[in-house]
């Protein structure tokens, strides 16, 4: 069927592209149109709406496949269902652990996104980062980088407690908010890079990260982020 998605293809045409025999093209194509998954033009054979949607549904569960295998590290510490129904978006991040060998890699990482932000950091979380991270995030909100965060009730009272001067840094600014909700997804927006964390339940530190540019996963990202913020109260 992937033959002919987007396009009409008559059989010799098939037999070319596909490397198999005659018989084998009309068995195929005879089965398909009786199961309306492709139809006849003057052309040759294209798939139906149907046809396309199975074709959509396939590549969606490889990429889903995929996904899984990738974000494994991840999946551990983070896998709500708005996370994995949409697995498929995740195909193609770029997945980072916490490796004795390498134990400041993701926060170096995380450190050169968070500085290269020109518009806006938003997100949410249930736990927080390191305080050079913490510290990387207020100067760009001091350089005027609009910031929306969304926590938990327990998590704010314990960065306040552990970074409070940081937090009061951020809230004395125009550009920033906060909002408190519970059952917050962690996910983090930099701009247009969407980074999934992973934190450690036992010891409340990060333990994977997903980045993506993809486009279809910032959007999901920023859904999921305005669900947070409608639902959420606004600290004052």
């Amino acid at each position: 069927m992937a033959a002919v998605r987007d396009r009409s293809v008559d059989r010799s045409t098939l037999e070319t592209e596909l490397g198999v025999s005659r018989a084998t093209v009309y068995r195929q194509t005879s089965t398909l149109v009786d199961e309306g998954l492709l139809e006849r033009t003057s052309l040759g054979y294209r798939t139906t709406g149907a046809g396309a949607a199975v074709l959509d549904a396939a590549d969606r569960f490889e990429r889903s496949l995929a996904a899984a295998d990738r974000l494994k590290p991840l999946l551990e510490h983070l896998s709500p269902p708005a996370l994995t129904e949409n697995l498929h978006l995740f195909a193609d991040a770029i997945v980072m652990a916490v490796d004795s060998e390498s134990p400041y890699a993701i926060e170096q990482r995380l450190e050169s996104i968070i500085s290269d932000v020109d518009e806006r950091i938003y997100g949410a979380a249930t736990s927080f980062g390191s305080p050079v991270t913490l510290a990387r995030t207020v100067d760009r909100v001091k350089g005027g980088v609009d910031f929306e965060w969304a926590l938990p009730q327990a998590v704010l009272e314990r960065l306040e407690r552990q970074h409070g001067e940081l937090h009061e840094t951020v809230r004395a600014h125009d550009n920033a908010a906060v909002y408190v909700t519970e059952d917050v997804i962690d996910l983090s927006l930099y701009d247009d890079t969407l980074v999934l964390t992973g934190f450690d339940t036992d010891r409340g530190t990060l333990a994977a990260v997903a980045m993506t540019d993809s486009p279809a996963a910032v959007d999901w990202a920023c859904d999921v982020f305005e669900t947070h913020r409608e639902r959420g109260e606004r600290l004052t």
